[in-house]
């Protein structure tokens, strides 16, 4: 890692360093674990791209792998990975900006790639088989809302739970809030077909949008 740049997300992955490397390094890695499906109908200023596929594309084309170690984007931000014997250790860097307001500069970044570093976790440690699909909900609700909205679980790490089907719900909200923000939540699952992702869909659209403000659900 450069002199100016520091971390500001670090998590230890039950993986090793070269299974970690694909999935941070290339396309098809990506697309086991990065995000959530969305396509043009659902761009705009937090999804610039014109679906996922271009989005983890444009991160390839636009990154410079050094070794097995270090994935720097062209944003300036980099992924560091270090051997921890079967584990590896995977920190997000920024630079290293003095005087700067850390919250304010780089909170954004820090809570969006917590979120999907959480994804990656899943993906490498539970081993799920067949083809990834997702259910983004976003609007506006107080945290416990969505904590009690999100149940039953188990606790998975930092903000997320595993249903008891297995599925991932990642969850972009914090429980103690009691004021209405915005917020959302990405539920992950692996090997459902068209009928079973539909119901999937249906449950968690109808729960979300009976509880939030402004309704958003993706795809």
């Amino acid at each position: 890692m450069d002199g100016n740049k520091r971390p500001i997300v670090e998590l230890t992955l039950d993986a090793p360093q070269d299974a970690v490397w694909r999935a941070v390094s290339t396309a098809e890695g990506l697309h086991e674990w990065f995000g959530y499906d969305y396509d043009a109908d659902h761009s705009g200023p937090a999804r610039p791209d014109a679906g996922l596929a271009e989005e983890i594309r444009s991160m390839v084309d636009g990154s410079e792998l050094h070794g097995r170690e270090r994935v720097a984007f062209d944003d300036d931000t980099e992924l560091t990975l270090t051997a921890d014997g079967e584990r590896t250790i995977v920190r997000l860097v920024v630079p290293d900006v003095e005087g700067a307001n850390w919250a304010e500069l780089y909170g954004g970044v820090a809570d969006g790639w917590r979120f999907y570093l959480e994804q990656l976790r899943f993906y490498l440690e539970t081993n799920p088989t067949g083809r990834r699909r997702t259910v983004y909900l976003a609007g506006e609700a107080t945290g416990a809302q969505v904590a009690e909205l999100v149940r039953p679980g188990m606790p998975w790490h930092a903000a997320s739970i595993v249903t008891p089907e297995g599925h991932l719900v990642s969850v972009g909200a914090d429980p103690a809030d009691p004021d209405s923000a915005p917020v959302n939540v990405i539920v992950t699952a692996y090997g459902l077909d068209d009928d079973a992702f539909a119901a999937l869909q249906e449950r968690w659209a109808h729960r979300w949008q009976a509880v939030v403000k402004n309704p958003e659900i993706i795809p």
